[in-house]
């Protein structure tokens, strides 16, 4: 059975095109995989495989060689696979696949004077890819070869557009991060059952991941799955405010804090939760805090709707810990988009923000405390925007 990313979503098109006819684009030459993934449901491996999205006409998929067998279950039927180095040569991506992209604009007729081409001109915080271990972005050879290539048209940066798009969720992306979400709260139910005293921070999140791997690789049609699972324990749970979480071979002890950072992402698209539980049962400073990080949480969650503003439902979740005593303690924003990107630009859910939520938007809410040299509390849940109401993606326990 395919992955239902696969199947074109009637509705995300239509999107894409009245985008194309506000901003006069004749066709979207795209590469970075999130953005490939987003139109055509085929999640490239390494960011060299291209999509070329017609207003009018057919799109075509150009793989990097060796990945067609996953371009080819794709809605898009017209996939011309493309490489540029043999045992006898080496050759140059970007002049190979120039040419397979000319070959496809003179096929829809847009290899001419004054047609205007929408790419990713302005992107640098690039998704990862299930490989993982390398990418390619879009740079300045990148945009070099294409101004060369396509010397009589006009290049529109259509990276802006694709992130206000991608912002709100079409039915069949709800319907893919739900099936995500549900591999996230495996993972968290892992966590919960595996740590005890004894036992690393590393061996804790080795654990969780492989149980996320095993168990989501399949699981309702995902083809591919990947996991990333960052442990904490102790007072080093007071440092995870960074923009990183490392686990390391410390040993878990009786009455430690211990912090999961779970980023799952299934076909392409993304979960990000957080939970602290304890090992054994918690003091009442820790209890405490668990308790007001959580309410947070929920007066936050409690007003989000259509319309709010971004900036209001963070500043809801910041009034409770302060009340709470914990003010001092706060050290990030509440939230942030979620969808073919971990973190998605749109909406931020920040005291400065500017955004407002609208339905069908997906973000976290990730209310939090850090208590220098004690610990640290962070509770994050996905939740998707409704008309009147949120409603939460991701289910396991918030305490225990």
């Amino acid at each position: 059975m395919n992955s239902l990313v696969y199947s074109k979503d009637y509705e995300k098109i239509e999107k894409i095109k009245e985008s194309m006819d506000i901003y006069d684009v004749d066709v979207l030459v795209l590469r970075l995989p999130e953005n490939v993934l987003y139109l055509s449901g085929y999640w490239p491996f390494f960011g060299v495989s291209y999509l070329v999205f017609p207003r009018d006409g057919e799109p075509c998929i150009i793989p990097h060689q060796g990945e067609e067998e996953y371009a080819e279950k794709s809605w898009i039927k017209d996939v011309r696979p493309y490489g540029w180095e043999t045992i006898d040569r080496m050759g140059n991506y970007l002049e190979e696949s120039m040419k397979i992209i000319s070959l496809v604009m003179e096929d829809r007729g847009l290899n001419k004077p004054g047609v205007r081409i929408g790419i990713e001109a302005s992107a640098e915080f690039i998704a990862a890819t299930f490989n993982r271990r390398e990418a390619w972005g879009i740079g300045q050879p990148t945009l070099e070869h294409l101004r060369r290539t396509f010397d009589s048209a006009a290049l529109v940066d259509f990276t802006d557009v694709l992130y206000e798009l991608r912002s709100v969720k079409t039915q069949k992306e709800i319907e893919i991060l739900r099936i995500v979400n549900e591999l996230t709260d495996i993972g968290l139910n892992a966590f919960h059952e595996k740590i005890a005293a004894g036992l690393t921070e590393a061996e804790v999140a080795g654990y969780v991941e492989h149980v996320i791997t095993a168990r989501g690789t399949g699981y309702k049609g995902i083809e591919r799955c990947i996991v990333t699972a960052f442990v904490m324990s102790g007072e080093r749970t007071s440092n995870a405010f960074k923009m990183f979480n490392v686990h390391t071979n410390k040993i878990l002890s009786q009455g430690d804090p211990v912090l999961i950072e779970l980023n799952v992402c299934a076909d392409g698209y993304w979960s990000d939760v957080t939970r602290v539980y304890t090992v054994g049962s918690p003091s009442s400073e820790i209890r405490t805090a668990l308790e007001s990080v959580l309410e947070a949480q929920q007066e936050a969650i409690s007003i989000i709707r259509d319309g709010v503003a971004a900036s209001q439902v963070n500043n809801a979740a910041f009034d409770v810990l302060r009340k709470r005593g914990y003010g001092e303690f706060i050290k990030h924003r509440i939230g942030h988009g979620i969808g073919v990107h971990l973190h998605e630009p749109i909406p931020a859910i920040h005291s400065a923000s500017k955004h407002h939520l609208y339905e069908r938007m997906v973000h976290s809410v990730e209310p939090a405390v850090y208590i220098p040299n004690k610990f640290g509390i962070r509770i994050e849940d996905i939740v998707q925007v409704g008309r009147q109401r949120a409603e939460l993606l991701t289910h396991y326990a918030r305490i225990v």
